[in-house]
């Protein structure tokens, strides 16, 4: 009597066997959902406080401007005075003296001896 041996037959490289392995997904990618969904909510996360931080930054720059041509026109205003006070270290003789009684006058408040200055308290 010859015993006949039966073959198992072994699955092939790509087919799965029944049993623990049959439950196993096909496809499966790196990540879990889980995973992926918290990785997404950071990437939002991230975009989120990317474009307050570039809104904050474009605020500061506007004010840095703005700041900016204030002292432009602090330094023209400056400068014009600069050119004055230049003209009458440069002048001499009467040109200095007129200029030097103006300047008394309209920018110190002095006046001359014995020289009388009326105000309108009215407002007129």
């Amino acid at each position: 009597m010859s015993k006949r041996r039966e073959q198992t037959k072994k699955p092939a490289s790509g087919e799965q066997t029944a049993g623990k392995e049959g439950n196993k997904k096909e496809g499966r990618g790196l990540f879990s959902r889980p995973v992926l969904i918290v990785l997404s909510l950071v990437a939002v996360a991230f975009l989120i406080y990317s474009m307050i931080s570039i809104i904050g930054i474009q605020s500061q720059i506007r004010d840095r401007k703005a700041e900016l041509d204030e002292l432009k026109e602090k330094i023209t205003v400056q400068e014009i005075k600069n050119e004055e006070m230049q003209k009458l270290y440069d002048s001499t003789g009467s040109d200095f003296s007129a200029l030097a009684e103006q300047i008394a006058r309209d920018d110190l408040d002095y006046l001359k001896e014995g020289e009388r200055v009326f105000v309108n308290v009215s407002g007129d």
